[in-house]
C-alpha cells in the first residue's frame, strides 16, 4: 500500500527491566518473589504530508498469565521519539514464567500539515484544506490489543534476581497507512527485541531529552513529572551535571526547586532507578513559557511572527499545550540555542529572527494576553533540538564528519520563503550513534534511512539548511 510519506520515526517501546533473580549477584529489588519492570518508549518514520504529532495511550500493558500490569495508563508522542527514548514505568513484578506480553493501545490522535497541493480527507475525519494544519482521530484497522509472545523472548522466566530488558520497535511508516488509519498489525509496525542484560545498578538505557516539571524534592532524589503526565523518581550522585546558569550560579542540586521545568539526561539502570545524568534549567516557577515547532513564518523580512505547533507548556501555560497557535516576536526579544553542554560547531548562529526556519523547535518564554485581543508575545526565543528523518542522499568522506540527507519531509520542502530541498548533517566528537555497523560515522551510508537529532539551523544557502546532530540512529527502510 502507498505510504504516506517521508515523517519517519521508530517507536520504541522500551525496556520490560527486571532486577532481582539467581543469574548474577546484583541487588535484589523488592526482595521474596519479586522482580522488577522497566517500561520506556521510542519511536520510527510516514508524501505530501508531514506529520506533526501522533500520539495514542497505552492504557494497560499486561504480563501473561496473571494479568501482571507493568504500565499504569500512560499518553506516549511518537514524532518527539525519533531519535530518544521516553520512560513509562517501573514496577514489580512476581517472579514467573510469563509466555506473553499483552498491549491495549487506545485514543489516537494525529496533527498534520497538507501539502499535497489540494484537499484531502482522512479516513472518517474532516476535508483538511491544502496548506493547513490539521488534528483528527485516525481510526485503527485490525483491532488495537497487540500480543507478543514468540520466540526467542517468551516464555520468559523472571527468578529472583535476574535482570532483564525489552523494546519495542514501532514503525510509523508501517503503522500509519495512507488513509491515515492506523494498523497495528502491518509488517513492521511493531517488533519485540531483548535488550543486553545488565546487573545491580549497572545502566539498562540512556534516556535523552526528558522534558516535565520538578515535584518535592528529597535528600538526594526528586519527583518529576513529564510532559505527558508521566510521574517518576529521579536521584543525584556526586557526579550529576546541573546546568542553571544565571538562575543559579551554585549549579548544584540545592538549585531544585518545585515547579520547575527541566530537561533531564537520565540512565535508567537494571533495579529499575532513574539516575540523572545531567539536570538542565529551563523556567523558572510561574513562568509562562511554550516549547513547539516552527510551521511557518510571519510576514516580514526578519519575520514579525510564526505559527507553532506547541507541544509543551509549564504549568503557567498548560491551556496552550497541544494548540496551534500565531506567536508574535516581541520588541526586545532575545535569540540563544538550549545546547546545554553539547559544544556546536563554529559558524551557526541564532541569535535574530532572521535565523528562525521551518522545521526548527523552540523553547520561548511568553507572555499571554486577552485585551484588547488574545495574543501570545516572547521575549524570549531559544532554538532546541529538532528530529528528522530522511534517506541519505550523500553519504560521509573517509574521516569526514558530514553527510547530506534528501529528500526531506514535505514541511521543509513547501516551507516560505526557503524550499528546504537538502539538510547537511554537521556531527561532532560528542555526537551518539545508536543501531549502525560499526556505531560510528562510518555506519551512514549512501541510501541508509537516518534519524537525526539536532540543532537546525538557517544557514542562507539555496535550498539548503544545516542541522548540528548530537544523536543519529539508524531506521529501517520502510515497506512497499
Amino acid at each position: 500500500m502507498r505510504r504516506l510519506g517521508a515523517l519517519g520515526a521508530t517507536v520504541a517501546f522500551l525496556s520490560l527491566v527486571i532486577a532481582g533473580c539467581g543469574k548474577n549477584s546484583g541487588t535484589v529489588v523488592g526482595g521474596g518473589n519479586k522482580a522488577q519492570v522497566s517500561l520506556t518508549i521510542h519511536d520510527n518514520a510516514p508524501v505530501g504530508i508531514t506529520v506533526l504529532s501522533l500520539q495514542f495511550q497505552v492504557k494497560s500493558a499486561l504480563l501473561q498469565p496473571g494479568n501482571v500490569s507493568i504500565s499504569l495508563p500512560e499518553t506516549v508522542e511518537l514524532t518527539q521519539l525519533q531519535t530518544d527514548t521516553a520512560f513509562i514505568s517501573s514496577v514489580q513484578v512476581p517472579a514467573a514464567t510469563y509466555t506473553s506480553l499483552v498491549l491495549d493501545l487506545e485514543n489516537p490522535l494525529m496533527t498534520f500539515i497538507n501539502n499535497t497541493g489540494g484537499p484531502i480527507t482522512p479516513f472518517m475525519g474532516s476535508t483538511c484544506a491544502t496548506g493547513a494544519v490539521c488534528t483528527f482521530v485516525p481510526a485503527i484497522t485490525q483491532g488495537n490489543t497487540v500480543t507478543f509472545s514468540s520466540a526467542p523472548i517468551f516464555p520468559l522466566a523472571l527468578t529472583v534476581a535476574e535482570e532483564v530488558g525489552l523494546e519495542l520497535d514501532v514503525d510509523l511508516a508501517d503503522l500509519v497507512r495512507s488513509d491515515f488509519s492506523l494498523n497495528f498489525f502491518n509488517t513492521g509496525a511493531m517488533s519485540l527485541t531483548e535488550l543486553a542484560s545488565v546487573q545491580g545498578a549497572a545502566e539498562l538505557r540512556k534516556l535523552h531529552h526528558a522534558l516535565g516539571t520538578a515535584g518535592t524534592v528529597g535528600v538526594n532524589s526528586f519527583a518529576f513529572t513529564t510532559v505527558t503526565g508521566i510521574p517518576f523518581s529521579v536521584i543525584v550522585d556526586g557526579n550529576t551535571k546541573f546546568l542553571y546558569g544565571a538562575a543559579c550560579l551554585a549549579n548544584a542540586f540545592g538549585c531544585v526547586k518545585a515547579g520547575q521545568v527541566l530537561e533531564l539526561d537520565l540512565s535508567l539502570e537494571g533495579n529499575g532507578t532513574l539516575l540523572a545524568k545531567e539536570v538542565d534549567f529551563e523556567a523558572d516557577v510561574n513562568v509562562e513559557e511554550i516549547s513547539g515547532l516552527v510551521v511557518a513564518l510571519g510576514a516580514g523580512s526578519p519575520p514579525t511572527s510564526f505559527q507553532m505547533l506547541v507541544r509543551q507548556a509549564s504549568p503557567a501555560a498548560a491551556t496552550l499545550a497541544g494548540t496551534f497557535d500565531t506567536i508574535t516576536i516581541g520588541a526586545g526579544t532575545t535569540f540563544s540555542v538550549d545546547n546545554h553542554s553539547f559544544l556546536l560547531p563554529s559558524g551557526l548562529t541564532f541569535t535574530t529572527a532572521a535565523n528562525l526556519l521551518v522545521g526548527q523547535e523552540v523553547l520561548a518564554d511568553v507572555t499571554i494576553t486577552q485585551v484588547p485581543a488574545a495574543a501570545i508575545t516572547t521575549s524570549t526565543i531559544a532554538l532546541r533540538r529538532s528530529q528528522v528523518t530522511a534517506l541519505v542522499s550523500t553519504a560521509p568522506t573517509p574521516g569526514g564528519a558530514t553527510f547530506v540527507l534528501n529528500p526531506l519531509p514535505s514541511l521543509f520542502q513547501t516551507a516560505a520563503p526557503t524550499n528546504i530541498l537538502f539538510l547537511d548533517v554537521d556531527t561532532t566528537a560528542q555526537t551518539t550513534f545508536e543501531f549502525f555497523t560499526p556505531d560510528t560515522i562510518s555506519g551512514v551510508t549512501l541510501g541508509g534511512n537516518v534519524s537525526v537529532g539536532g540543532f537546525l539551523f538557517n544557514t542562507g544557502g539555496a535550498n539548503t539548511a544545516t542541522i548540528a546532530a548530537d544523536e543519529v540512529r539508524s531506521q529501517p527502510i520502510p515497506g512497499p
